[in-house]
């Protein structure tokens, strides 16, 4: 009898916090830059990816995997087709059609308020360069039983083998810096 109860008491516990696959249902990338003669950002909102995530009556318990990728080719610039170009042909977008993001490990989960603060570690591959990175992550469990999640991060374009573009014979040149600002929206 003894034995029946504690298996019991397991199983409830196992069905309480159940660790879910989860599906990307939006989301967007918005990356931002400098010239030497105006700041610049460009947007997608075209987002796929896929996670293992565990949830319980209270909320996030842990993020087991997530990989992300936005295609290259569906980022557009405020400036035009031929600052859109300048960026597929930086990007090598022929080659390496999608920006990812992979998961490695989750360094921490905290609640606040009414999300929850995340640090990762993982590896965002740009332009057929992958590099690990580490990020905070805002996120937040909806009424929906969704999960978003939102941050940013400032990079390097030449830490990805990216030569920072030039336009009109070299005379206007973009910083190497850029700033990628993310929102995924995940749900089973």
């Amino acid at each position: 009898m003894k034995n029946q109860i504690a298996f019991l008491f397991l199983l409830l516990a196992s069905l309480a916090s159940a660790q879910q696959s989860y599906r990307a249902t939006g989301g967007s990338i918005k990356i931002k830059g400098t010239s030497n003669v105006h700041d610049w950002d460009c947007s997608g909102y075209e987002v796929r990816g896929s996670g293992s995530l565990t949830t319980d009556a209270s909320g996030l318990k842990a993020i087991n995997s997530l990989y992300v990728e936005i295609p290259v080719k569906t980022i557009k610039s405020t400036k035009g087709s031929i600052m859109d170009n300048k960026m597929y042909d930086a990007l090598r977008a022929d080659g390496n059609p999608n920006v990812a993001y992979s998961l490695e490990r989750v360094t921490g989960i905290n609640r606040r308020g009414s999300g929850y603060d995340i640090n990762t570690t993982g590896y965002l591959k740009i332009a057929g360069t992958s590099r690990k990175v580490d990020m905070y992550v805002w996120g937040q469990v909806g009424g929906d039983q969704s999960i978003s999640f939102n941050g940013s991060k400032k990079i390097k374009m030449t830490d990805f083998g990216i030569s920072p573009p030039t336009a009109l014979m070299g005379t206007m040149t973009t910083g190497d810096e850029v700033e990628v600002i993310f929102q995924v929206t995940l749900k089973q």
